[in-house]
């Protein structure tokens, strides 16, 4: 990935360049983070890895919460760990931690008291953010007796009381129900109409839904930065997987099995249609017309399937580790 022109960093909402994390030293040296360059502009974009990719590493020196070994991090052009860039940004972090005994509302106005906000507007915006994120009831109770669900609810309200222009969720889905996950999701695309989010998480079926760009990190290094849609085509076509339905199957899948283009066939147990790898598309997609035809058959579809994020992330993190192991 070439390295932005420093005077775009404005543009951004990150950018880094060579970003860098080294914990210890000597023999205990341990490279977290190795130069890595992405960029995020507008949005909501997703940051995925395996454990230990790096991904937390990254975000506290965005944050500002650990030094930057190497390197350079921007937030809207401001330099990352200043004064500047911490007031641009709202942060939920993945175990997150309260004035447990104060209430819901007390520790909302504590904190946009700490960030200058005059106490008459203080109350306002605690009181407008426990609505949006229905804690009315909830919002004399101590923090202490919150379930998780709504402890969750509430550093997202923490996160948005000075209003950021970006926001900053790790792993925000965490150790929750299915239900209060769901409610999550909904809370950060609602949102996302206001702001920009930048979501590290694990959980790739709720980044799909989420997210509209990613940038996928493995042992410290970037491995690419997409649209959501881009990375599931990559992924189709890299497979060249398609699915093929007619009015006999099994006569059909006998046939193609026959071609040289075909590296594997199968029907679905559950769908009884047929799936088809091919090492020609071009040609696959000439020959299947004129074999229905001469067989007298009838075409119900005929597609290439749409991949998950999961899919597509499964493969290249295994296609480098792949590489890392001289495979």
């Amino acid at each position: 990935m070439k390295s932005i022109q420093q005077d775009n960093i404005e543009d951004y909402y990150i950018w880094t360049n060579k970003l860098t994390k080294v914990y210890g030293t000597g023999t205990k040296k341990v490279l977290a983070v190795d130069g890595i360059d992405f960029t995020m502009r507008s949005g909501v974009h997703g940051f995925l890895g395996p454990n230990g990719a790096g991904k937390t590493s990254t975000i506290n020196m965005l944050i500002g919460a650990i030094s930057i070994t190497e390197g350079n991090a921007f937030l809207k052009g401001k330099k990352a760990g200043t004064k500047k860039a911490r007031e641009f940004i709202g942060f939920l972090p993945q175990d997150p931690a309260f004035y447990e005994k104060l209430t819901g509302l007390a520790y909302l106005i504590f904190l946009a008291r700490m960030n200058s906000i005059p106490k008459n507007i203080a109350k306002q915006k605690a009181l407008n953010l426990l609505k949006f994120f229905d804690l009315m009831e909830e919002k004399d109770r101590k923090i202490k007796t919150y379930s998780m669900g709504m402890k969750q609810k509430i550093g997202l309200a923490a996160g948005l009381i000075h209003n950021p222009k970006l926001l900053i969720l790790d792993e925000p889905t965490s150790n929750l129900d299915p239900l209060v996950r769901k409610k999550i999701i909904d809370y950060v695309r609602k949102i996302s109409k206001d702001m920009s989010i930048f979501i590290s998480s694990h959980v790739l079926s709720e980044v799909e839904q989420m997210c509209d760009r990613v940038t996928i990190i493995n042992k410290g290094k970037i491995k690419l930065t997409d649209t959501i849609q881009n990375v599931k085509k990559w992924f189709s076509n890299f497979t060249n997987l398609y699915v093929i339905d007619t009015n006999s199957n099994e006569t059909f899948l006998s046939v193609i099995k026959e071609l040289k283009i075909i590296t594997n066939a199968w029907i679905d147990e559950k769908e009884k249609k047929i799936y088809v790898n091919t090492n020609d598309i071009e040609q696959f997609q000439k020959e299947i017309p004129k074999l229905i035809i001469e067989k007298e058959l009838i075409l119900k579809s005929f597609y290439q399937p749409e991949s998950s994020l999961q899919d597509a992330f499964l493969e290249i993190i295994n296609k480098d580790e792949g590489k890392r192991n001289g495979s």
